[in-house]
C-alpha cells in the first residue's frame, strides 16, 4: 500500500529544514522543480534533472550534480516515510553574497513534500492577463505576478489565467503550458517566450516519435476561438479548457485520445535509481 502525503513536510538533505535552509530561499533568487510522486518515481525525471542542473549553472555558476538531485529527493521520501506526494524542490544560495560578487555560489535543496494534485476535470474558463515574465525559460521563484493573476481571474468568475505578451501572443498558463487542437486534429504549440515545462515536452517527444501532427505557430489572442479546441497540462496532468474569456471554443472540451495515451505511456522512472 502507497503512503500517502496528507499534509506538507520541508526536508533538507534527508533531515527536516531548520533555519539556516529556510533562510537561503528568503531572498527570492533560485530555481525550482515540482512533479508527482507515486510510488517513489516520477514521470520524466531527467528532464527535471536536466531543468534543475541548467537554471542552477545560469544563476548560481556553479555545478548541482544529478546524483545530488536525486539523493536528496530520494532521502526525503524515504525518511518522511511517503510514496506518493507532490514534491517541490527549491534552490536558493547558501551564501547570498556570493551572488551579488558574481561569484560561483553553494546552493542548499529545499524539498516539499505535499499532497498529491491531480488534474482538474472539469472544463476551465480562462481570462486573459497581459504579462511576460522575466527569464521565462527558466523555473525560477518570481511567481507573484503568476498567483495574482489566477487570483483576480479566479475573482472575476474565472478559473485561471492565460498570458498573453505585449503584442498580444499568447504564451502560457499561469501555471501550466496551454496547447490547441486545430480542426484536422493537430496539435499547435503557442510560440512566444515562455516555460516549456516536462509535460509539454513529454507530449510533443510522443507526438513526434508516433509521426503525429504537431506544430509550432504565433498564437494571437484573437486566434484562440479558431481552435477546435484547446488543452493545459503541468506536472499535475492534462485537461481540458472551456473558453477565454467568456467565448467557448467550437469544438467540445475534450482531451484528445491521442495526448493522453502519449502521456499514459510515460515511464514513472524511482528517484532511487
Amino acid at each position: 500500500m502507497s503512503r500517502i502525503a496528507s499534509s506538507t513536510s520541508l526536508w533538507v538533505d534527508g533531515r527536516p529544514a531548520d533555519v539556516a535552509a529556510l533562510a537561503a530561499l528568503q531572498v527570492n533568487y533560485g530555481h525550482l522543480s515540482t512533479m508527482q510522486v507515486r510510488s517513489g518515481a516520477v514521470q520524466g525525471v531527467g528532464h527535471h534533472l536536466a531543468r534543475l542542473q541548467s537554471a542552477n549553472t545560469e544563476l548560481f555558476g556553479s555545478v548541482l550534480s544529478a546524483a545530488r538531485i536525486r539523493s536528496e529527493l530520494a532521502s526525503a521520501l524515504r525518511i518522511a516515510g511517503i510514496d506518493d506526494a507532490t514534491l517541490r524542490v527549491s534552490v536558493g544560495p547558501v551564501d547570498f553574497a556570493a551572488v551579488e560578487r558574481g561569484e560561483a555560489a553553494e546552493v542548499v535543496l529545499l524539498v516539499a513534500l505535499s499532497p498529491p494534485r491531480t488534474a482538474p476535470t472539469a472544463p476551465q474558463r480562462l481570462q486573459t492577463c497581459r504579462h511576460q515574465r522575466p527569464l521565462a525559460h527558466l523555473k525560477h521563484l518570481a511567481t507573484l505576478p503568476l498567483l495574482q493573476a489566477r487570483r483576480a481571474a479566479r475573482a472575476a468568475g474565472f478559473d485561471d489565467a492565460l498570458l498573453v505578451d505585449d503584442a498580444g501572443l499568447v504564451t502560457e498558463g499561469a501555471l501550466w503550458n496551454i496547447g490547441f487542437v486545430d480542426a484536422d486534429g493537430g496539435i499547435v504549440w503557442p510560440d512566444g517566450d515562455a516555460l516549456r515545462g516536462v509535460t509539454e515536452t513529454l507530449l510533443r517527444d510522443g507526438l513526434q516519435a508516433a509521426g503525429m501532427l504537431q506544430r509550432v505557430a504565433l498564437v494571437r489572442r484573437s486566434d484562440c476561438l479558431a481552435f477546435h479546441s484547446a488543452f493545459a497540462c503541468n506536472s499535475s496532468g492534462l485537461w481540458p479548457l472551456a473558453s477565454i474569456d467568456g467565448r467557448a471554443f467550437a469544438g467540445d472540451p475534450v482531451i484528445p485520445e491521442a495526448l493522453q495515451a502519449i502521456l499514459a505511456a510515460v515511464p514513472w522512472d524511482p528517484l532511487g535509481a
